[in-house]
């Protein structure tokens, strides 16, 4: 078995078997060479190739089919030694390939994991944990996915269930709706003091009670705790059929007209997560040891851009905080799309940033390693010379947000100015998650980015 976490990365190692996580250590691999045969080299595309792989993607547009998995490379520099080189892409998630159990877990604090989940689903509060800490029981991909669940279905069950207009018949003494003319001449003469009737009333839809149900189940199989939607168990169990739940049960429930009310809108979404739930769970109680692959993965890149987006559309709420898709040359063969993850616009002030789920230490020309990556040096650029180059419009600042694993340091992180012009700042900052074991450390330093930006902004409007 592999253990490793994203975004590892090692070259011309001896023996990896016993690498630890230590405190002064940013990495973390632990595998046994014996049940290592053959070179790896997992893309994104060879895992969504196999049915019974699950890949649970928060923004469709982001994960590329070459995107690395892992890769591994055994290779021999002399008669008696064999050397490795390791590397993890931004995918985390445990599954089985060519009978190599591979387990990707985040680099960083269960914490912050669950701070980046909370603001994914619009929940701002400093105190709230849906369920308990990952443990080696349950891969990561499966307790984002649960968490995610979990927070969403408890948001949309303020509203209650999703209902539909249903017609009941009755055979009661009273009269219920209205008299069934063809079941009465049936059924009821000569009078025996029964009614038959008919009703429409409002029922919750049977498909969503039971797709709901089969999902907090099997979330309460596996350890978790699912306090927080105990209330709504006990509703589901109440409602629940004894129905297997299949796909053509869970299909039924995801097109529901019921949710076309932008009431019940909201359930899309869960019921999206259950599906993954279901499917993954029955792949594993059907899972015969003759797949080669198998497993959830999600791409905690995508997570961790929706943070930050969300952090600064919460605490700049005078700006417009988006990513605009801005198509170039539309009347050329050649015209092309490119994508900001964030632009932050208030009147004529712009400032442009992209995410990078990447590891960053400061390591630049002295190390002999650039932590900031070449592609994403010059594609920034380029997004922040498209807005310089509009009529019009003041661009402030531009530059690459990270996961910060070194004490941030603005001296070498901020430049005055963006390839000779004064009038535009180029910075690499983001989250310093040097100490993120406490909700508290986080909310401090996501204040300290917070205050960097204001300063930003402050050099025009202040």
């Amino acid at each position: 078995m592999i253990k490793t976490v994203d975004n590892f990365i090692i070259e011309d190692l001896s023996d990896f078997e016993n690498i630890a996580k230590s405190k002064n250590d940013s990495y973390y691999f632990k595998a046994n060479k014996n049940d290592i045969k053959n070179n790896l080299n997992i893309t994104l595309k060879d895992f969504k190739q196999n049915s019974n792989n699950i890949f649970m993607s928060f923004k469709d547009d982001k994960s590329k089919d070459d995107d690395l998995i892992i890769f591994f490379n055994r290779y021999q520099k002399n008669d008696n030694e064999k050397f490795y080189n390791i590397q993890t892409g931004n995918y985390i998630g445990q599954f089985t390939w060519e009978k190599v159990e591979i387990d990707i877990r985040s680099r960083f604090d269960d914490t912050f994991l669950k701070r980046m989940l909370n603001f994914a689903n619009d929940v701002y509060l400093d105190d709230v944990d849906v369920t308990g800490k990952p443990n080696d029981e349950v891969d990561y991909s499966k307790f984002i996915i649960y968490y995610m669940f979990m927070q969403n279905l408890e948001k949309a069950f303020l509203l209650g269930l999703p209902k539909s207009y249903t017609t009941i018949k009755h055979h009661e003494i009273k009269v219920k709706g209205k008299v069934d003319i063809n079941r009465f001449i049936r059924n009821d003469i000569p009078f025996k003091g029964r009614v038959s009737s008919v009703s429409r009333e409002q029922k919750e839809i049977q498909e969503i009670v039971d797709v709901l149900y089969k999902a907090v189940k099997i979330i309460e199989s596996n350890k978790f705790n699912i306090k927080n939607i105990s209330l709504i168990k006990t509703h589901l169990t109440q409602y629940k059929s004894n129905r297997y739940v299949s796909n053509e049960i869970i299909n039924r429930a995801i097109n529901s007209k019921a949710l076309q009310n932008p009431i019940f809108a909201p359930y899309k979404k869960v019921l999206e997560y259950a599906s993954y739930i279901i499917n993954g769970n029955n792949l594993e109680q059907n899972r015969d040891g003759q797949n080669s692959t198998y497993g959830f993965l999600v791409n905690i890149a995508e997570l961790f851009e929706i943070y930050v987006t969300k952090l600064l559309q919460k605490e700049f709420p005078d700006w417009s905080v988006t990513s605009p898709k801005i198509e170039l040359y539309k009347d050329q063969f050649f015209r092309r799309k490119i994508i900001p993850d964030i632009v932050m616009q208030k009147e004529n002030q712009i400032l442009v940033f992209d995410t990078k789920y990447k590891k960053m230490e400061f390591r630049g020309t002295k190390n002999g390693i650039w932590d900031v990556d070449r592609t994403d040096f010059f594609q920034i650029h380029s997004y922040i010379s498209y807005y310089q180059n509009q009529k019009d419009l003041n661009v402030i600042a531009g530059g690459l947000l990270y996961p910060i694993e070194k004490k941030f340091d603005k001296n070498i992180c901020h430049s005055n100015n963006l390839f000779g012009n004064d009038k535009t700042k180029f910075v690499v900052d983001g989250i310093e998650l040097l100490e993120s074991k406490t909700i508290e450390n986080i909310i401090k330093e996501e204040k300290e980015f917070i205050g960097r930006i204001k300063k930003l902004i402050c050099l025009t409007e202040c």
